[in-house]
Order: structure tokens, then C-alpha cells, then sequence
């Protein structure tokens, strides 16, 4: 269980160990040195600050069947954001699934499911050149499992502290 204090928070789905591992390697160029590659299904400000919510992740986890991603091309959120595009229909359907288990808000803009490369703290966002993504990190993998992450403090990395997994993982 988590502390009672609440933390920033949120869901994602977790590439491959070689994938993330290639993919820190990327992000720590780009300046994001304590980042974990991740695919955002439920972005921080969206949980509830209790954990009461557990079960219904569960649930909806033990009812989705593993299903493929495969990361993108490299695209901007802005002037602050860049990350690359997730494909597949199994993050949009999770992500509808959890909005209506967890009765979250309405967004203002469309849920876009993306891999965070960098994001520009202050001044100018890094560029990513063709060739700075492996194609390698470009294969589908097979996602199992719905990850929440946390910060025990404000200033420490996130870091998974629970996993939920997907209809017939162990």
C-alpha cells in the first residue's frame, strides 16, 4: 500500500528490458537522465489520491488480453514535449476502459498514447535526429501488464511500485 501522503503518480505500460534499456540510453542524451521509458496510460494529475482505486485497475488489468505496441516516429507535444508515437488499438482501448473504471474527467484535448523522449525544463527543446531511434526499439512487443509509478518524494525518480497484470499473466 502506499503512503497515505499523496505522490505523483501514474500508469504505463513498460517496453521490453532491451527496449528501455536502449531507450534510456536515448532519453539520458536528450537530458532525461532519471527517466524509465514508458507508455503513459494515465497520466499523474488524472489518479485519485487515495488508492481506493486499486480494485478497479485490477479488474480492468484481468480483463485485457496482452496485446501488441509499437513505437513510432518521433513527434512534439508543443514546444516542450517530444516523444514517439505508440501504435496500436490495445493502448486506446485500456486507456477507454480505465476513464470509465476509474470515472476520470473529461480531457480537454484527446488522449494521444506516446514514449517521452525529452522535455525542455528550460529553453529550448533538444532536436532527435532520424537516426538518434534505434529501429530496433521500432519492433512490436507484447504488452502484459499495467505498471504504477510513483515518486516517494518530490525530487526523487519515479520508480514502479506495483504491477497489474493483463488476463492470463502470471
Amino acid at each position: 500500500m502506499l503512503s497515505a501522503t499523496p505522490t505523483p503518480r501514474y500508469l504505463a505500460l513498460q517496453p521490453p528490458h532491451g527496449v528501455r534499456r536502449e531507450l534510456a540510453t536515448v532519453m539520458a542524451g536528450l537530458g532525461m537522465r532519471d527517466a524509465v521509458p514508458h507508455v503513459t496510460v494515465v497520466a499523474p494529475p488524472e489518479l485519485p489520491a487515495d488508492d481506493t482505486w486499486f480494485d478497479a485497475v485490477r479488474a480492468v488489468a484481468s480483463a485485457t488480453a496482452p496485446f501488441p505496441v509499437r513505437l513510432g516516429t518521433v513527434a512534439s507535444f508543443g514546444e516542450r514535449v517530444r516523444y514517439l508515437r505508440v501504435d496500436g488499438e490495445g493502448v486506446d482501448a485500456l486507456r477507454a476502459a480505465l476513464e470509465v473504471a476509474l470515472g476520470l474527467a473529461p480531457r480537454a484535448q484527446p488522449f494521444v498514447a506516446h514514449l517521452t523522449l525529452a522535455v525542455a525544463r528550460r529553453g529550448a527543446l533538444p532536436g532527435v535526429a532520424a537516426g538518434a531511434i534505434p529501429e530496433s526499439v521500432r519492433r512490436p512487443f507484447l504488452a502484459t501488464a499495467l505498471a504504477l509509478f510513483a515518486r516517494p518524494t518530490a525530487a526523487a525518480p519515479y520508480a514502479r511500485v506495483r504491477t497489474f497484470p493483463f488476463a492470463g499473466e502470471p
